[in-house]
């Protein structure tokens, strides 16, 4: 309850700062946009978890204050398991993937700035979405039962937030984005599925092993309780405070 009241303060002081600023824009002369549109490559999933994340977004100017922007990417994270469970399954194959997307509304603070849109600081609402497979197969050690099985995990997360940022332009057309601060509102959901000879109680221990792997390596699980819920079913069903950052290089046209 707690992170939702935080979650709506800051999302009616983002927007009352907003109106302010248009509304003292409308008694001064704003610049036109040089161009309309940015195209952005997003770096950051790609330094924080791996070289093969690719993310792009594409900015559509709307007016010389606003603006809205898509963002579209492939996600890939470290190897949830390298080896072995708890020394009870040895993993034999790995295949993993995933996605995010996100759509956010700029308005941007003219009276700040003495450059025209894109040029300058900004606020507004955002929406993103995270999606995460990964497809295990494993041998169960010491013992003589029918040893083959899998473990099949999707995961992901619903967020909406408010954010403030700055874009910078040079030379006119090459932008760099910074989000600096953006708290969010997040859902995170999601299922493992264990197939192959075992008992409950290695499941639920398999269970706990997997859930601590992804607390400490993937970012849309993040720091939660672990509950029996998750042990006996592998379900995950929480609502937290999230946080987006990041900083993206684009082309002004």
């Amino acid at each position: 309850m707690k992170s939702k009241i935080i979650f709506i303060v800051l999302l009616g002081w983002f927007f009352h700062a907003s109106s302010f600023s248009q509304a003292s824009d409308s008694l001064a002369g704003i610049k036109q946009p040089l161009h309309w549109n940015v195209i952005k490559f997003n770096p950051t999933p790609m330094i924080l978890w791996s070289w093969k994340n690719i993310t792009f977004s594409y900015e559509r100017i709307l007016n010389p204050r606003q603006s809205i922007s898509v963002e579209l990417g492939y996600l890939e994270f470290p190897k949830l398991v390298s080896d072995s469970l708890i020394n009870l399954v040895n993993i034999t194959t790995h295949s993993k993937w995933g996605l995010n997307a996100t759509i956010e509304y700029r308005f941007y603070l003219t009276r700040l700035s003495t450059r025209p849109v894109p040029a300058g600081l900004y606020l507004g609402p955002y929406f993103t979405f995270y999606t995460y497979h990964f497809n295990n197969g494993f041998d169960i050690l010491h013992t003589s039962r029918d040893s083959t099985g899998m473990i099949k995990g999707d995961y992901w997360s619903f967020n909406l937030g408010a954010e403030i940022g700055y874009q910078f332009v040079f030379w006119k057309r090459m932008t760099v984005d910074l989000v600096m601060m953006g708290p969010s509102l997040s859902y995170y959901g999601g299922k493992t599925a264990i197939t192959g000879n075992l008992t409950p109680q290695e499941i639920q221990e398999i269970n706990e092993d997997l859930y601590n792997k992804l607390a400490e390596k993937y970012p849309f699980i993040g720091k939660m309780s672990l509950d029996k819920t998750y042990q006996q079913t592998g379900k995950l069903d929480a609502l937290r405070m999230g946080f987006r950052y990041l900083v993206q290089v684009g082309y002004h046209f």
